[in-house]
Formats: structure tokens, sequence, C-alpha cells
């Protein structure tokens, strides 16, 4: 949910600094099916009825689908921001694999959330409670988006980088130059040769 914040405002950023938001349509992202699958995936996943079954299956599809995620930020790194964009996901991660499947959330920021503590529930979750034998727990959701704030949430510094990394792509994006068309551009022509006779 952070992210939608990072596109606000580099589409705010981008239009203040005078870029054209038209640029954006230009982008040729590589994979992206294979992102949007990835992640619709795991929109899925967290939700009920899949949410409900999946049992210990869940973690390995969360990081089957998050993989997938990876390849496609890799064959785009190119591109301005994506770049940043990769190193918050692999910080998530990083501490998703090294906690079992799952995203380690610190209680205090669920309490700071929903004002009470967090309620254990049977259905799969992207998130686990974090506790003292919680590895990478400073990459964990230690973080809070509080109410009454539009899609409060918790999240992780992996989360920032990539919110930073979405923005600076837009801004960019958003700068580049039109390129010329072919119709545009002055036609070259041959030069001609003269041959004198000796």
């Amino acid at each position: 949910m952070l992210l939608l914040y990072a596109v606000a405002l580099g589409l705010l950023a981008g239009v203040l600094t005078r870029g054209r938001i038209g640029a954006l349509a230009s982008v040729k992202i590589k994979m992206w099916p294979v992102a949007l699958i990835g992640l619709a995936f795991q929109g899925l996943l967290f939700s009920p009825p899949l949410a409900e079954v999946v049992g210990k299956v869940g973690p390995s599809l969360y990081v089957a689908s998050t993989t997938l995620v990876l390849m496609a930020l890799v064959v785009n790194l190119r591109q301005p921001g994506f770049w940043l964009i990769l190193v918050g996901a692999l910080a998530n991660f990083t501490v998703i694999i090294a906690n079992g499947g799952q995203m380690p959330a610190s209680p205090e920021a669920f309490a700071a959330l929903n004002g009470v503590p967090v309620v254990p529930t049977t259905n799969f979750t992207n998130s686990v409670i974090a506790g003292a034998d919680t590895s990478f727990y400073f990459l964990a959701d230690i973080f809070v988006l509080p109410r009454p704030l539009p899609l409060a949430n918790v999240f992780s510094i992996g989360d920032v980088l990539i919110g930073l990394g979405g923005a600076w792509f837009i801004v960019a994006v958003m700068h580049r130059r039109p390129q010329a068309s072919p119709e545009s551009s002055p036609v070259q022509h041959p030069k001609r040769v003269e041959l004198s006779n000796a």
C-alpha cells in the first residue's frame, strides 16, 4: 500500500517539475505479464477462500510468486529507479525466506495500527508476528502508517526503498525527451558525384 503513496508523490513531483505524464505511456517494461501474474496471485493467496485452505503450502506459494516478480525486476534494471526497487524487494525477500516464507511484523506496529493487540488467525497470511527468534528483524514490518490515513498498514524498510525507486522511475520517465519519429527526421539524400572526362 505504501507503493500507492509513492506513485502519487512521483506523479505530483513529475508534474511540478514540468514533466510529461504522456511519456509514461511510451515505457516498455520487459516481462510485465510475469510480474502482474505474481502480484495478482498473491492477492488471491491472502484472500478467502484460498487463504483458508492453502495451509502449509502457503509459504511456498508466496515465495514462488515473489520470485516471479524478482525475475521481472532483474530484466528491467536499465529502467531508472529499478535498481532501488530491486534492493527493496530483495530485502523483503531475504527476511521472508529466513522466517519460513512469511514476513515478520512487529506486534507493537500491529497494535499501533489496530489500537488493540493482533488476533491470531488460522488463515494463511503474508505476515507473522515477530518474536525473539525472528531473523533479520530490522528488515521486518516494524513501521506503521497509522489510521486515519488511507491505506493504513505496517511496512518495512524494503517497502520504503521500493516506494522511493518507484517514485524515481515515474519522475525520470516523465522527463524523458520524446523520440523523433521517422517521418519527422530529415531525409538524407546521397551526394551526387560528378565524373569529369579526362
